[in-house]
């Protein structure tokens, strides 16, 4: 380490060299403690430390810097800030000028490495006086560069989702149990017609916005796909706020914890108001709909008594799930092939084995599927 850092050092410890008086840290013998204590902080910070003027120069770089900078300490000196600052980087002037207006500065900026290589770093600077009364600055720097790259591919990401919600006409949301609080994406907000002031960020809140005719509805849906643990979808209508009425469609999922309580509930809304306009016209041809009604209760009926009466005790989600069991699956695969947690499927693989008296899952597929070719070919 340079004698001069070394001996800035110990004169910001609260002693300069060759006084004997009391340093800052009350000690006496001219604060020689504490100028062992900054020699060892500076030598090894995993920070980088830049002793500068104030017109660029550098005067001392500790290993860290030289390290983060790519360049040994001579060279930094040589060099100076003007050599290492990325002068493309519009953020340098006013790291600058704040720092000569407030004695001090804080912020990122880009700098250029040994082999040619910009790294994003984070800066502290502060400006004092050396001994002799002369403007010095001490500057901290650490590169950040992966970090900043991360950032700005959250930053994408976030804005490709924001294009897709709006293209998609859709949004998402999340219910924190526990704390009673609703997060909604931007797409979201859009569908609603509401700024984030607007939201009322709890579950009663987003019931409020869906029309009073159908709010008992999405209330008992929810209800019941949080005590089965298991997935919903529901069309209810809204009110945006410019006064206009959509139709909503909303399907989601609940996460339950280790021990099987429900602890958080994630859904996606899509605006289905022109789909359910076509559907409405569609209704004028029942016939063929009842045609269908009439061949899945043939369906129904063809399946054997104690598959049937066993169907009735277990719900859709838990029929889904005996019959990727009979197709051999894992509760880890059938977790990815529903797009819930294993903790949700083994939680009612528990459910159904004990509905359907069951002691093993080669009996859980005999009781609700029958024998070998008798599956009840509704479930799917």
């Amino acid at each position: 380490m340079a004698g001069y850092s070394g001996e800035m050092m110990v004169n910001q410890a609260g002693a300069t060299p060759g006084e004997g008086g009391t340093g800052r840290d009350g000690t006496g013998a001219g604060g020689a403690l504490g100028a062992e204590a900054y020699r060892a902080l500076y030598e090894f910070s995993p920070y980088g430390v830049l002793f500068t003027a104030p017109d660029g120069r550098v005067l001392a770089a500790n290993p860290a810097a030289c390290e983060i900078l790519g360049r040994t300490e001579a060279e930094i000196c040589t060099l100076g800030r003007q050599g290492m600052a990325d002068d493309s980087d519009p953020r340098w002037a006013p790291l600058l000028a704040e720092r000569a207006r407030a004695g001090q500065t804080h912020g990122i900026a880009r700098m250029i490495r040994g082999d040619g290589s910009t790294i994003e770093v984070e800066m502290s600077a502060r400006v004092f006086s050396d001994p002799s009364g002369a403007p010095r600055t001490c500057t901290v720097i650490r590169d950040i560069t992966a970090r900043a790259s991360i950032e700005r591919e959250l930053r994408r990401s976030r804005q490709a989702l924001v294009e897709a919600e709006r293209v998609a006409r859709m949004g998402s949301w999340e219910w924190d149990m526990r704390e009673d609080r609703t997060t909604w994406s931007d797409g979201l907000f859009e569908l609603y017609g509401l700024s984030v002031n607007e939201l009322d960020a709890t579950y009663e809140g987003g019931i409020e916005r869906v029309l009073p005719e159908d709010r008992q509805r999405v209330r008992e849906a929810m209800e019941r796909a949080v005590a089965e643990r298991s997935g919903f979808a529901l069309e209810y209508r809204v009110v945006r706020r410019d006064g206009r009425v959509r139709t909503f469609r909303n399907q989601g999922e609940v996460v339950v914890d280790e021990r099987g309580t429900p602890v958080r509930v994630v859904g996606v809304v899509r605006d289905v108001t022109e789909a359910k306009l076509v559907e409405l016209a569609l209704q004028s041809t029942s016939a063929d709909l009842e045609r269908r009604a009439g061949e899945l209760q043939r369906l129904a009926s063809a399946a054997s008594a104690e598959p049937a009466a066993t169907h009735a005790l277990l719900t859709a989600r838990q029929l889904e799930i005996v019959q990727l069991i009979a197709q051999g699956l894992t509760n880890a695969a059938i977790a990815e092939r529903l797009f819930v947690t294993e903790g949700t499927v083994k939680w009612h693989v528990k459910q159904i084995l004990a509905r359907t008296g069951s002691a093993n899952r080669a009996e859980v597929i005999a009781r609700v599927l029958g024998p070998p070719g008798t599956e009840d070919l509704s479930m799917g």
